[in-house]
């Protein structure tokens, strides 16, 4: 979902990002992950490579012909073009929103050795594409795939890529690897929906959206800040990245607000916080 308007009002420059991630350095023995900006994130799982929410071009939006997209620009290029993310085991995408679900990143990434999963009724708007699988799943669904424990969790946000579409669903994740636990919060207003699904859970690394939550009426489906660090609070995370803010301007608040106000709802844990840059590649301690 985005705000167009927004996008049209404020001209801003490319800015390149700090930190380029080196995946084919990565090690299997590791839980690597690297932020590519917006909702996009590669990850190392114990050997298994999972790329979420894949939007690497310099716009999202609609398609209207092949991979020419009119929507918002980015603010910060991604780290990353799609032929220098490597291999991929499995590829998730959360739900069929254009910043979430990006045909011409998708298009691109099309590989006969990668499972690609994504929410339950949107099975068609992948149809042409060329992968190994493409799993549908709803709500409390569990599958493995690729030696990953893949559990959808239902949260607060809608799924539909045209508004008349009814019954796609939006999807958050739980990925689990050798007593691993990595919860994917995707797009979500604040609930308790995550506390009562993930209940029991050792979650060591949730990935929590932060932006997009101005006008107040955005805060139905995008959590805030001070939300987004309650939620993680509430499951009881050990680590926490912010995401959803500083890649594309999709709503009313300015464009750093949202990383400002995560850490000061954090005040006194940010050591908790394991990225704060577009571009920045962390190992989970063990």
């Amino acid at each position: 979902m985005f705000n167009n308007q927004s996008d049209k009002k404020i001209r801003h420059k490319l800015r390149q990002p700090i930190y380029i991630p080196s995946p084919h350095q990565w090690s299997d023995k590791e839980v690597t992950v690297s932020w590519l900006g917006h909702a996009t994130f590669l990850i190392n799982f114990f050997g298994t490579r999972i790329l979420l929410d894949p939007a690497l071009n310099s716009h999202i939006g609609i398609t209207p012909l092949g991979n020419l997209t009119l929507g918002p620009s980015r603010y910060i290029a991604s780290p990353l073009q799609w032929n220098e993310v490597g291999p991929l085991d499995l590829l998730l995408v959360s739900h069929a929103h254009t910043d979430h679900f990006d045909y011409p990143s998708l298009r691109r990434l099309q590989s006969p050795k990668t499972i690609a999963v994504t929410a339950k009724n949107t099975l068609p708007l992948w149809k042409g594409m060329k992968f190994q699988a493409i799993e549908e799943m709803h709500w409390q669904d569990c599958k493995s795939f690729s030696g990953v424990s893949i559990k959808a969790i239902e949260g607060k946000h809608w799924g539909a890529r045209i508004p008349w579409k009814k019954g796609m669903e939006a999807n958050s994740f739980l990925l689990s690897k050798n007593d691993v636990h990595i919860f994917f919060g995707a797009d979500t207003g604040y609930t308790e929906l995550f506390r009562q699904q993930l209940q029991g859970s050792k979650i060591d690394l949730a990935i929590m959206g932060i932006g997009a939550y101005s006008p107040k009426s955005f805060e139905a489906s995008h959590a805030t800040p001070e939300q987004a660090w309650r939620m993680a609070q509430e499951i009881s995370a050990q680590w926490i990245i912010p995401m959803h803010w500083g890649t594309f301007k999709l709503s009313q608040e300015p464009i750093e607000e949202p990383i400002v106000r995560f850490r000061q709802a954090a005040s006194g844990e940010t050591e908790r916080i394991a990225i704060q840059e577009v571009g920045d590649t962390w190992i989970l301690p063990r």
